[in-house]
């Protein structure tokens, strides 16, 4: 559902918040930027009055602006606010009712304790000295994760990861070629996640702007133009749409070797299961398609 189409359906208490958001970020950006400055101006500068239309053109033109506040407020959020925004953002929840958010929560959250735990047994087992390979890579993520985190206590200040750490802990990941929902995993090991508190995170989450909460129905929208953003934030080429598009048109064979690359089980698994598996690992649908659907010893030609 567009931004227009939101802002149309939900009263003015219910997006405030968003409005404000867009309002400070207009103040800020209309010193240095003649374009914004006549946008606002063709509104009388009266964000709060504007149309549903006029704040799309608003969000719009300060959408590099909207985008940096929300990675710098998103990197020093809290974890749980991080495995909200990746459920938020998929494909079908973008426009649901606040029960089935919390259904959803409840089930990502069992499955991800489910993945830290097997990570967990990964990391214990280790690796020969002279290789290196996923139990490796797995141990030093942990290890750099649990130093970001408990390093300030030496201080005697509270423990979190600070943006600047969270920076580092990214390109490690990337580096190390881990999944989205492992580094989740890994950051669960360290900084338990809250199993519980759903609606106390969607408030933090419509306090950025991100989310309309409509108290009347019930409902949390998303609206798409926020989704594509947020995508960007994650670091996804695609939107998941796109990618299961792709995977319908892999082999069981080329599933199977993407799961492999990063050590997910192939066996008594179907193929409905390995294409979601996928999708919610958060893996690039460039690398997808360039290293891991297929055999290490695969030839060019292959």
């Amino acid at each position: 559902m567009k931004l227009n189409q939101v802002l149309s359906i939900v009263n003015q208490v219910e997006k405030s918040k968003f409005i404000s958001c867009l309002d400070r970020l207009c103040s800020d950006a209309a010193k240095n930027n003649k374009k914004l400055a006549k946008t606002i101006d063709n509104i009388d500068g009266q964000i709060k009055n504007a149309s549903g239309s006029e704040i799309t053109q608003l969000f719009n033109t300060v959408r590099d602006f909207f985008k940096e506040s929300v990675k710098e407020q998103i990197l020093m959020s809290s974890a749980q606010l991080n495995l909200l925004i990746n459920l938020l953002s998929r494909d079908g929840n973008c426009v649901a009712r606040i029960s089935w958010i919390e259904t959803l929560y409840a089930k990502e959250w069992k499955e991800l304790s489910k993945l830290s735990k097997d990570l967990l047994t990964c990391i214990k087992q280790g690796s020969p000295e002279s290789t290196f390979d996923r139990n490796k890579a797995l141990k030093i993520y942990h290890a750099c994760m649990n130093e970001a985190y408990f390093n300030d206590q030496k201080n005697n200040r509270d423990a979190k990861v600070t943006d600047d750490e969270r920076s580092i802990l990214n390109v490690l990941s990337n580096e190390l070629e881990l999944t989205t929902d492992e580094c989740a995993a890994i950051e669960h090991l360290v900084d338990v996640i809250p199993e519980n508190g759903v609606l106390d995170a969607l408030n933090s989450l419509r306090d950025m702007g991100l989310v309309f909460i409509s108290k009347k129905r019930q409902e949390v929208f998303v609206p798409d133009e926020i989704v594509t953003l947020l995508n960007e934030l994650q670091g996804k080429d695609l939107a998941d749409k796109y990618v299961l598009r792709i995977l319908r048109t892999c082999t069981d064979a080329e599933l199977s070797n993407a799961l492999k690359a990063h050590g997910r089980k192939i066996r008594g698994i179907s193929r409905a299961e390995k294409i979601q598996t996928i999708i919610h690992s958060g893996i690039s649908a460039s690398k997808l398609l360039s290293d891991d659907i297929h055999s290490p010893e695969d030839t060019q030609n292959q």
